[in-house]
């Protein structure tokens, strides 16, 4: 009888156990395999989208060093005057070394552009071709980086038409 009833005790506690198993931890356990699923969709999501920032963070530094090296080659001088007045040098050794025949130079009034002063200058003079031209290959090398607003040459003697008549406004930026 001792017997029947352990094993009866037994028979008892395992069906127990079953029952606990499919009625309670069974339902449980799905909802955590569904939450678990969600969560790692989720961390997936998170995980790709850190990867596409990696590669921005990495274009955002590139832009940074560029725009630093521009900002080296901006007018050092922070007035409006000192500036127009350090582009009306630049342009005149600039016109010196290409061998242009300047016979007047002004500045114009600078324009706020953002955080940016845009400082422009207008001269004219005499030239021919490749003096021009080498004018506008050593602007381009300049350490201030220069910008060709408006240009115009043309033919004024008939009788020696290699020299030219020009009219150029470049402008530098600097800093407010």
């Amino acid at each position: 009888m001792k017997q029947r009833k352990i094993i009866l005790l037994g028979v008892l506690l395992i069906v127990t156990a079953l029952m606990f198993q499919n009625y309670y931890l069974a339902p449980r356990s799905e909802a955590m395999h569904e939450e678990i699923q969600s969560a790692y969709g989720t961390l997936q999501k998170y995980e790709a989208y850190l990867k596409g920032s990696g590669i921005t963070d990495k274009e955002i530094q590139a832009a940074i060093a560029d725009m630093k090296k521009l900002e080296e080659r901006l007018i050092p001088e922070k007035s409006e005057f000192l500036s127009s007045a350090s582009m009306q040098r630049i342009v005149s050794e600039l016109a010196e070394k290409a061998g242009l025949n300047v016979l007047t130079i002004r500045p114009i009034n600078a324009v706020k552009d953002g955080n940016f002063l845009v400082v422009p200058v207008y001269f004219e003079g005499s030239a021919n071709i490749k003096q021009i031209s080498d004018f506008l290959a050593a602007s381009e090398k300049s350490p201030i980086m220069l910008k060709i607003d408006k240009m115009s040459y043309n033919v004024t003697n008939m009788q020696n038409p290699k020299e030219l008549r020009f009219k150029i406004q470049i402008s530098g930026l600097t800093r407010i």
